[in-house]
């Protein structure tokens, strides 16, 4: 029979199997502590480097998400002195009632980025270009290689044509100073129609029609243009902002300047349209001034009623811009 421990033996027995038992339960406490230690350790390091390598980021995505509210009002807005502003001047109007017509003028002087128009509603109306087409078809020339610069010749085809100055050969700067169709339908069939096309698309030139006859869409076709878009592509040009080489603006400016003063140049173009009733005249371009680089550009159109209203586009643009003192 086994004999019961006592009590004292119990006590000794049970110290002894805890003190056999503690080296291995020190050992696992030890362990988890290192492990602990390590991986705290590790996801230190790591937050470290991820606020080094990626500063401001870290720290913005473990805040709360900023409402629609604060994101709208940190947009960007346009500066102040971009901002253009339109102004109906009624009294831009007295050239035309001075010759018994109707038009517009439309001003937009880029020192003070404000627009200024004698008929607000007739400036938004678009007309057949005319003979200010030649502004963009000569860049097209020049773009594409059909004219080298202002000085490429064009012989005279022998053909008797109504003004005087169109029938001896021509380059591109007399073409343009005098208005001579044939060459610019010369260029036109040089250049083939789905090219115009494209270019009226580059330049955004009215509303872009080259049709449906590939020579004469300017005179009596489909294309359109208003006095505001006429000075919409006049800034992108002067700009240099159509996608055209820096050859084709250099000679685009010799061909396109018209008249120069003590310290001024005007670049422009006339036009006159008489397949609508009543016919359409043009006066478009720019005003370069020594003391202010900042050009002044314009459009003019008017009804021509009468024959002798031709040079009167000029004159009614000069005379405006004196009187608002952009000319001596």
């Amino acid at each position: 029979m086994t004999t019961p421990l006592r009590t004292p033996q119990r006590l000794r027995l049970t110290a002894s199997l805890a003190a056999s038992r503690s080296p291995a339960r020190a050992a696992g406490a030890s362990f988890a502590t290192v492990s602990t230690f390590t991986a705290v350790t590790a996801i230190t390091a790591i937050t470290a480097l991820c606020l080094s390598l990626f500063g401001c980021n870290a720290a913005v995505a473990q805040t709360p998400a900023q409402s629609p509210k604060a994101d709208a009002s940190a947009a960007p807005r346009t500066a102040p002195d971009a901002r253009e502003r339109w102004v109906h001047r009624p009294d831009l109007q007295r050239g035309f009632d001075a010759l018994k017509t109707h038009g517009t003028l439309v001003l937009m002087d880029t020192a003070s980025r404000q627009w200024m128009a004698s008929d607000s509603v007739r400036a938004y109306t678009g007309y057949l270009p005319a003979s200010t087409f030649k502004i963009p078809m000569s860049l097209i020339a020049l773009e594409t290689g059909a004219a080298q610069d202002e000085n490429t010749r064009f012989p005279w085809d022998g053909k008797k044509r109504r003004m005087p100055d169109w029938n001896q050969d021509q380059t591109l700067a007399t073409a343009y100073k005098y208005s001579a169709v044939w060459v610019f339908q010369h260029l036109a069939r040089t250049v083939g129609q789905p090219t115009v096309q494209q270019f009226l698309y580059d330049f955004r030139y009215g509303n872009a029609k080259a049709g449906p006859v590939g020579d004469t869409f300017w005179l009596e076709g489909d294309l359109r243009i208003s006095a505001v878009g006429q000075i919409d592509f006049l800034r992108r040009l002067h700009d240099r902002t159509l996608p055209l080489s820096d050859a084709t603006y250099t000679a685009a400016r010799a061909v396109m300047r018209r008249d120069t003063g003590p310290g001024w140049a005007l670049y422009a173009k006339t036009g006159w349209g008489d397949a609508s009733q009543p016919a359409i005249g043009w006066f478009v371009g720019w005003l370069e001034r020594d003391c202010d680089p900042r050009p002044v550009y314009f459009a003019l159109n008017m009804d021509m009623l009468r024959d002798e209203l031709g040079p009167k586009r000029e004159a009614v643009v000069k005379d405006s811009l004196r009187a608002l003192g952009y000319l001596d």
